[in-house]
């Protein structure tokens, strides 16, 4: 780049997976060009990675929706000085890569917490009435007293929460207000934080046991990955229900569709899934008493002007040699 010339930074996005353009502009303004870049959501190849990395040769930062940025996409991109991951988990950037080549990577913690709120209580509610079993079948069948399903009520319930940050912290308010019995499992805070945060601390056994609904709200890590499995489930009442609007790798996808067909647990609501775009010969499409929907917690309008305006924030901040609002990594 001469003198003269002005960094630039990539938007990384898809049709699918857009990034909200007018509040990233305001916030760049002058400083740096923006060019929107296509990026797969999908493991590339060598080949692939070459093909991507030419599109974002001289690219400074990249504000991060869709794609993986590897060690070996790296090794491409010597230019990159952050990258700014569009929501809260990280794990599409090898972090360690990042690091050993001094490249700052931020996320948005907490700009999505309502959104993702009101869809985990959408989804619970949703579980507890058969609301899409009944409008599926009115609609596609013209069905009215048989589409009729009996559900239970939310009141006097026992919502566990997995994980009591922003997000944990907001269902918690907002399910107590439907008359629920909080219980929280946070190995990251005391039992005292977990009791301000609006639930009772419990073991991770206990919370299984004593769960009517489970939502999850734990972050993608080496402690958490499977962390719902059968074992888990096993001791869950036949009853209960599991919401996971967090991160895939949670959830043993094959045990749940196990558990599910075998009745062990009532039902499920996934937002995420292991593998995204999912595997389409996974078993969670054919088991029963589940919903899906395609990582839409945070897809509000509202949601993806906070989002983007807090990445591209941070992106000029470390274009003008400053330290960013919220990295993952560093200082350099």
């Amino acid at each position: 780049m001469t003198q003269n010339e002005k960094p630039w930074i990539a938007l990384a996005a898809t049709n699918d997976l857009p990034i909200a353009r007018p509040p990233v502009n305001h916030v760049v303004k002058d400083i740096a060009d923006i060019r929107e870049i296509q990026l797969p959501y999908k493991t590339l190849s060598t080949e692939d990675i070459i093909f991507w990395a030419q599109q974002l040769q001289g690219a400074e930062g990249i504000l991060l929706r869709s794609g993986y940025i590897t060690g070996e996409f790296l090794e491409y991109l010597p230019n990159i000085k952050v990258i700014a991951v569009h929501g809260t988990g990280v794990d599409p950037v090898d972090l360690n890569a990042c690091t050993e080549r001094k490249v700052y990577v931020t996320n948005t913690p907490g700009a999505n917490a309502d959104a993702v709120t009101e869809i985990t209580i959408g989804l619970m509610l949703s579980l507890a009435r058969q609301i899409p079993t009944s409008a599926l079948q009115v609609k596609q069948n013209l069905a009215w007293d048989t589409a009729r399903h009996t559900g239970s009520e939310l009141k006097g319930k026992t919502l566990g929460l997995l994980g009591l940050g922003e997000i944990g912290k907001r269902v918690a308010v907002i399910a107590k207000a439907f008359g629920m019995n909080i219980i929280g499992h946070d190995p990251g805070l005391t039992d005292r934080e977990i009791q301000n945060r609006g639930a009772n601390s419990v073991s991770f056994p206990e919370l299984a046991k004593n769960s009517d609904f489970l939502s999850l709200h734990a972050p993608a890590i080496a402690a958490t990955r499977n962390i719902i499995n059968k074992e888990f489930i096993a001791q869950m009442k036949p009853t209960s229900f599991i919401i996971n609007c967090a991160r895939g790798s949670l959830v043993n996808e094959v045990e749940l569709a196990n558990a599910l067909t075998a009745n062990h647990i009532a039902g499920a609501a996934l937002d995420v899934l292991e593998g995204e775009p999912p595997n389409p010969s996974s078993p969670i499409f054919n088991a029963p008493n589940i919903i899906l929907t395609p990582h839409m917690a945070g897809s509000t309008l509202e949601c993806l002007n906070t989002i983007a305006a807090t990445a591209a924030g941070d992106i000029v901040r470390v274009l003008r040699g400053e330290s960013p609002k919220n990295p993952v990594n560093g200082p350099f």
